[in-house]
This record gives C-alpha cells, structure tokens and sequence, in this order.
C-alpha cells in the first residue's frame, strides 16, 4: 500500500526548532512590512501622483504616502508587540526582557507615525515648528514610562518585600 511506504520524518530537532515559539509572528510583521514597502513603491510610481490637490497644498502622494503610513504604524505596533509576547512566553531567559522588545515596537510605530504625518502637518505647524516634534515626544514618554517601571518590576523579583516608610519609622 501507499501509505506503507510513506518516510517517517526524523524527530531529531533541528536548527528552525528553537525559533519555532517566534515564527508565526515574525512572519506577519516581515510580511506586512515587506507588502506595505511594495505597495508604497508601486501606487508612488503611478503617473499624475504628484499632482497637488484643488484648494490645497498637497498632492495625491502626500496622501497616499499618509494613508501607506498609518497602515504601517497599525501593521509595526500590533504584530511587533504580538512578536514580543511570542518572544516572552517562548523563550524563559527572555521573559523579563519582552516589554523591552515591545517598547522597542512601539517607538517605531510612533517613528513611522512621525514621518508619514510630517508631510500634511508641515502647513498646520509654520508658526510653531516646535509643536510637532513636542508631541510626539510627549507620546514617546508614556511607553518609556511604562516599560522602565515593567521592567524594574520584574528583575526586582516578586519574593522581594519592598519597604515602605510608616510613621513609626520616622
């Protein structure tokens, strides 16, 4: 019979067995990263792209370069985080170290955010150009925050008691 005659497949481990726990998520942020560059190359390169829009500044690239972006911040922060949750929960050595991989994440979207919107703001912001990057910066703290104080957390150790001042104390 056919099925007889089938190979058995070693089950000796191989080199790709240790990445296996991270795979599926790198693979959609390669993946959708990949497409989104493609895409960008191919929809910039149409003819009549860079010609602006009635009553505005912009032109039809801007746009589609915005639209391309925000679909890459959304692209960057879900499947990078998912890829940094992979990395924790697969690898023990690593766990303590996973928020810092997804903070890692998240500051490239807020790059990615940053650089797509520069190109439709840049009217909104000419009497104050220091707004602009003041805001993201602002948006770059929070993630910094949380990740310091995650981080902190867990190589304090949870058997640590930490110590609190009391009015006895004093």
């Amino acid at each position: 019979m056919a099925l007889s005659k089938m190979t058995v497949m070693s089950k000796t481990p191989g080199m790709m067995d240790d990445f296996r726990p991270i795979m599926p998520s790198l693979i959609r942020l390669l993946a959708g990263v990949i497409v989104l560059i493609v895409a960008q190359s191919v929809v910039l390169g149409f003819p009549g792209i860079a010609q602006s829009i009635p009553s505005t500044t912009m032109t039809m690239a801007t746009v589609a370069s915005l639209s391309i972006g925000l679909v890459a911040t959304v692209v960057v922060l879900k499947f990078g985080t998912q890829l940094a949750n992979a990395v924790g929960a697969g690898y023990r050595s690593m766990k303590n170290y996973a928020p810092l991989l997804g903070y890692f994440f998240q500051i490239a979207a807020l790059w990615i955010l940053y650089s797509a919107t520069r190109a439709v703001t840049a009217d909104f912001f000419t009497s104050a150009p220091w707004a602009y990057p003041l805001i993201f910066l602002a948006l770059a703290i929070m993630p910094t925050v949380r990740v310091v104080v995650s981080l902190v957390h867990a190589l304090e150790g949870t058997n640590e008691r930490k110590q609190s001042i009391t009015r006895q104390q004093f």
